[in-house]
């Protein structure tokens, strides 16, 4: 079979003698606002805990320094023309302990992640390895994945079906390795002298619900090309953020790791240290659809009622008046740079008002009881579901009342279905429609939590898996989303743009428009007029 190479270079940039070079003795603060839920790599999923795993962790492939996809540990890669086989060559590098990183170390990583045993809501990532779903349900057993390792540098990866984009799935922490010691200890992520990674940074110390810093590795592989000595990543409210990013006390302030406050943006967005980018993310209100919560009959198990309230949502307003930071009104599930042509359903026929009490009567509910949104409790959050609060009394004519709950618990609340409708969002972990729409494939899934589940919904994403021409994928794709948005289990209301103040001396800060922010090659000037 012919096969695709896909080989990684390193360049190197050398500067002129007139130029000076970044001090090697740096170090970096920021503000990831409140604790890591963990330091795993098998478990990590908001983009906090991701922000981390990049520092202490690498994988086969990571961001470039442009917020591309590039090769990492994989040194080079056979891709079978159909893309169902990849075949990885693996560069020689250590742990942080100075043992080496195998192949076997992928292996055994992510067999742990698919073992039933294993608690973690990120093994359906890896879900694209063949057996790898059965594996987890306990169907087959974990060893008969289709992952091979003939020696300790090679690394043999079949897959289900087709997946142009593995490469890019490469870069999320569920496909990192993890060290053979973890499976001894199962504490070994918690404290410095036990955690061991194979990222440009190592754990130094965690103090929690105040700081977590971290060192520069000297036994990664590319460690002399890693200038910041230790980066410290405060835990503080956006407030304090701010007031200490002005005061030139923390370098980074905002998107993705945090948000700037809302009343600051307008005035902050004409000074030189503000930015602005494309960010691949959709905010929505998951809506509990189950026919009861407890015992009471759930007025959002019907479709009609969802509708009415997504078509008193004024998403402008939101985006412009309250955000003002670049937000674009959504209607659509996926960002509209993934270019699908999803047709929305015209419900002009009818008022939000005739909508909502159709469903009323469909339900033979005749009371129009106080619904309940929850969020988590931040600032941001506040005052987005404030707005669709108004909005909802404005021209629905109901009450809906509002749940600030604890950043910390607000996962667990949300997994267990313990809300009516509740604020969420959903960052690309790659750059493909897909990642958004199987978010809301079954509703058992670990990611769903809206007990919404469509068999058509479910056909058309399977359809276009294996699917090879592009634009008849699409076309699959656009179908289903259509689905998805015409029963309505979420709302989109805004998608996000990263709002973000760097100091004016901080250099080559990696950002992708998925969000990731990766502080590998950062650095600081001098003085900030010697920029390149």
């Amino acid at each position: 079979m012919t096969k695709i190479t896909w080989i990684f270079c390193v360049f190197l940039t050398i500067f002129g003698a007139c130029q000076q070079a970044p001090s090697r003795q740096q170090s970096l603060k920021i503000n990831i606002i409140s604790d890591p839920p963990t330091l795993d790599p098998r478990k990590a999923r908001d983009l906090n805990a991701i922000t981390v795993m990049n520092m202490l962790f690498e994988g086969l492939s990571r961001i470039s320094k442009s917020g591309s996809t590039e090769l990492a540990l994989a040194e080079k890669v056979e891709i079978s023309n159909d893309c169902s086989r990849f075949v990885f060559y693996l560069r020689k590098s250590l742990w942080s302990n100075g043992d080496p990183v195998t192949s076997h170390d992928f292996v055994s990583s992510w067999k742990s992640s698919l073992s039933p045993e294993f608690a973690t809501d990120q093994a359906y990532q890896l879900y694209v390895i063949k057996g790898a779903k059965a594996a987890k349900s306990g169907e087959i057993p974990v060893d008969e994945i289709g992952v091979h390792a003939p020696n300790s540098r090679i690394l043999i990866v079949e897959l289900e079906q087709p997946t142009p984009y593995f490469l890019e799935l490469l870069k999320i922490p569920v496909f990192f390795p993890v060290h053979k010691s973890v499976f001894e200890n199962a504490d070994w992520s918690i404290k410095p002298e036990t955690h061991i990674g194979n990222g440009p940074f190592i754990l130094e110390n965690w103090k929690r619900s105040a700081h977590l810093t971290v060192q520069k590795n000297p036994n990664y592989w590319e460690s002399d090309r890693v200038l910041l000595e230790q980066i410290e990543l405060a835990m503080m409210t956006p407030d304090t953020e701010l007031r200490m990013f002005e005061d030139g006390k923390i370098d980074w302030a905002g998107s993705p790791l945090s948000n700037i406050p809302i009343d600051a943006v307008a005035h902050l967005k004409n000074t030189k240290e503000f930015h602005s980018s494309n960010l691949s993310g959709t905010y929505f209100l998951r809506l509990n659809t189950a026919p009861y919560i407890g015992e009471k009959k759930n007025p959002l198990s019907n479709a009609n009622i969802r509708r009415a309230l997504s078509m008193a949502v004024d998403r402008t307003a939101i985006a412009e008046h309250i955000l003002q930071g670049g937000q674009q009104p959504a209607f659509k599930l996926v960002p509209n740079e993934m270019e699908l042509s999803t047709k929305l359903k015209s419900l002009e026929d009818m008022s939000g008002r005739e909508l909502y009490k159709l469903g009323l009567t469909e339900l033979a509910l005749d009371l129009y009881e106080p619904l309940m949104l929850s969020f988590s409790g931040t600032e941001r959050n506040a005052s987005i579901t404030q707005a669709l609060q108004k909005q909802w009394e404005d021209k629905l004519g109901i009450t809906v009342l509002l749940e600030a709950v604890e950043p910390k618990a607000y996962f667990q609340k949300i997994s267990q279905k313990d809300f009516q409708m509740a604020a969420g969002s959903w960052i690309a972990d790659f750059n493909d429609p897909i990642n958004f729409l199987e978010v809301f494939k079954y509703k058992k899934g670990s990611t769903n939590n809206t007990d919404w589940e469509d068999t058509k919904y479910i056909d058309l994403l399977n359809r276009s898996a294996i699917c090879k021409e592009s634009e008849e994928r699409k076309q699959l794709l656009s179908e289903a989303e259509t689905i998805l948005l015409d029963q309505m289990p979420i709302i989109p209301i805004f998608y996000f743009a990263l709002n973000y103040l760097q100091q004016d001396r901080l250099e080559d800060v990696a950002l992708s428009p998925l969000g990731q922010i990766d502080f590998r090659w950062a650095h600081k000037e001098a003085n900030p007029s010697q920029k390149r």
